[in-house]
């Protein structure tokens, strides 16, 4: 064979094996017509207040997207209303009814007036840690697209399961379908944490979500109350669990603490001893990542508490306690301040008896005024009665009830002790 031949031949293959039908091309023309982008409209200007995309998994028109897409049309349905359109490009908007909700999982099923053309099949095998996946959406209302991306497995010390995508969602895509290299669903894309990283709900919440909403009785519940429900057994299996096992203690200055209490929970560390002031500090911070968005500037679920010593050869005993006192103060980690969701801290203040501790202590708390039986609680607890060494902890949970928080601060004034 003549060598121009032989070299044409072989750019030629090269060139026809790259050239060849992409996995994402093909499952993008094949589930288009399944994907849409689902719209809340304020019914008073008729016009767009949030958008988010949408799959359809079953041909009666079942349709699921994340919870916080549509939570201002749960939330008030008389001020919005939900509607689609066809991610095929024809523009016709279709209406949706809002059928049942997962607010801990994010997730929301729909029916639409009308289906839509085709279903997304649901993965039965699980996926191995390297896997292609393709997340499909409406990014920044621009048009619907497809994102390759990599399976990493679950996201580690998560309290809610998440698995981690590799891959770069968008605002917009929110409720989208992540699919395997067959094109079946392995997950619903739901949130962004920074460049290439992504995550996804589990596929399994989905199947459990649609189970539940066949119960009549739950059908014929408010979705109000489906949410405060959820809220309620959740906060209780997580908090009923961490009282249940032993938490780790470690020391902190002349103090033991409990440190990493849960694999839920992440802790930093910090200290000053600049010289410039006359006293030293080591500190301590520990914390969830996760949080369950209810609505618009209120999300619940997080548990936070950190700790700081203090200790000083230099100032006398007026000195000293002027400092902690300065330090005595309530941490602000509750951010939501809708009159609407929560009423004021109401507080209360006292002197007890710990772990061969005595403490200044103030409690406050919240409620929740649609979540019934939900609150805010924040903690703030300083030591007496040592000369030149204190500790101020503080401790704050949004969305507890109110026995769990007894239980919890109880256990948690408990696991203290001073430890010269």
């Amino acid at each position: 064979m003549p060598l121009l031949l032989l070299l044409a031949g072989l750019f030629l293959g090269a060139g026809a094996a790259h050239a060849e039908p992409g996995r994402a091309g093909d499952i993008f023309a094949s589930l288009r017509a399944a994907v849409a982008q689902v719209r809340v409209i304020d019914t008073a200007s008729g016009d767009k207040a949030a958008i988010g995309s949408g799959f359809q998994v079953a041909a009666d028109g079942l349709i699921v997207t994340n919870f916080h897409v549509v939570s201002e049309a749960a939330h008030e349905p008389g001020r919005y209303r939900l509607e689609y359109l066809s991610g095929t490009g024809t523009g016709t908007a279709v209406p949706l009814q809002l059928i049942d909700v997962d607010v801990v999982h994010d997730l929301a099923l729909l029916r639409a007036a009308t289906p839509l053309a085709a279903v997304v099949p649901i993965a039965q095998e699980p996926l191995s840690h390297g896997e292609r996946i393709f997340s499909m959406g409406n990014p920044l209302d621009l048009a619907m697209t497809i994102i390759e991306g990599t399976y990493n497995g679950f996201v580690e010390g998560a309290r809610y399961r998440k698995m981690l995508f590799s891959g770069s969602l968008n605002p917009g895509m929110s409720g989208g379908p992540a699919l395997n290299e067959q094109g079946e669903l392995v997950g619903i894309n739901v949130a962004r944490g920074g460049e290439q990283i992504s995550f996804l709900v589990p596929g399994n919440y989905l199947e459990a979500l649609r189970a539940r909403a066949l119960d009549p009785a739950r059908a014929a519940s408010d979705i109000g109350d489906r949410i405060a429900a959820a809220l309620l057994a959740d906060q209780d299996a997580y908090f009923g669990a961490l009282l249940q096992i032993p938490w780790a203690s470690q020391p902190l200055g002349k103090f033991r603490i409990p440190g990493r209490i849960s694999p839920t929970v992440q802790c930093w560390g910090g200290s000053d001893e600049t010289g410039e002031e006359r006293y030293r500090h080591v500190g301590q911070e520990c914390g969830s990542e996760d949080t369950v968005f209810v609505q618009e500037s209120l999300e619940t679920g997080s548990l936070r508490y950190a700790f700081n010593t203090y200790a000083s050869d230099e100032l006398n005993t007026v000195q000293f306690y002027a400092l902690l006192d300065g330090q005595y103060a309530h941490n602000p980690w509750f951010s939501a301040s809708d009159e609407a969701q929560v009423g004021n801290f109401e507080c209360r203040e006292d002197f007890l008896k710990g772990k061969g501790l005595d403490w200044r202590i103030s409690v406050c708390a919240r409620r929740y005024k649609d979540l019934e039986g939900l609150f805010d609680m924040s903690v703030v607890m300083a030591s007496t009665g040592f000369a030149g060494e204190g500790l101020v902890a503080n401790l704050g949970i949004n969305g507890i009830s109110e026995p769990r928080a007894r239980e919890f601060l109880r256990r948690f004034v408990e696991s203290i002790s001073w430890a010269p």
